[in-house]
């Protein structure tokens, strides 16, 4: 297994996982390629990405070069990707994860469920979704092979990103040990392939109770 290490820089990440794992700072990075003695190639990428946030690719290069070591040269780069890929589109339709609401609705069999199921949904750099995977839970089976299997599954698909959630229609939402040694076996695991845990969630028919973030 390898470490969160060699996929500390973006190009090493590529070579390794398919670009499509790479979050849009990754992509940033790569197209900036380096810093210079006064700001990182991270801090560009930061800046260039807030801008982006707020013109799109309608951004020009005058707005582009304002950023502190970015200048004409990488700034005509990202604009000429732009281009480039408006010019190929993606032929593929794809659903973008990036709110809770469509979240929620990719929960819907878990939360009417008359049984515990695990649900986990992977995603690349860009939120958009690629699988979701549905098990009943079994607390008598280890986590260990549970973990295994989920990991696989995020590997094959190069993900970014995972949403995972446990319930059934009657789930009490008072978290198990066994949930909660899998929410912390799940976190630490998602460090070590430089995975991002965008969520994971307790469910019923009615609420929720999020357990990421929680002190273990």
């Amino acid at each position: 297994m390898e470490t969160s290490t060699t996929y500390d820089r973006p190009r090493e990440k590529l070579q390794k996982r398919g670009v499509a794992s790479l979050t849009n700072l990754e992509l940033l990075q790569i197209l900036i390629g380096s810093g210079n003695a006064q700001v990182s190639v991270q801090k560009i990428a930061r800046r260039t990405l807030k801008l982006l946030s707020r013109h799109g690719n309608e951004i020009t290069l005058q707005q582009m070069t304002a950023v502190t070591g970015l200048g004409v040269a990488r700034a005509s780069l990202i604009l000429a990707s732009f281009e480039l890929s408006s010019r190929y589109p993606v032929s593929r339709k794809q659903k973008v994860i990036d709110t809770k609401d469509k979240q929620d609705i990719l929960f819907a069999e878990v939360r009417m469920s008359s049984k515990q199921l695990l649900t986990y949904i992977t995603l690349d750099g860009g939120n958009n979704f690629i699988a979701q995977r549905t098990a009943v839970l079994d607390p008598d089976v280890l986590q260990v092979g549970l973990l295994r299997d989920l990991f696989l599954h995020v590997v094959n698909d190069q993900a970014a990103r995972i949403i995972v959630a446990i319930g059934m229609r009657s789930h009490a939402l008072q978290p198990s040990l066994y949930e909660l040694g899998l929410a912390k076996d799940l976190t630490s695991m998602a460090q070590l392939f430089n995975v991002s845990v965008q969520s994971f969630v307790l469910l019923n028919t009615e609420s929720e109770l999020h357990l990421k973030g929680q002190a273990w």
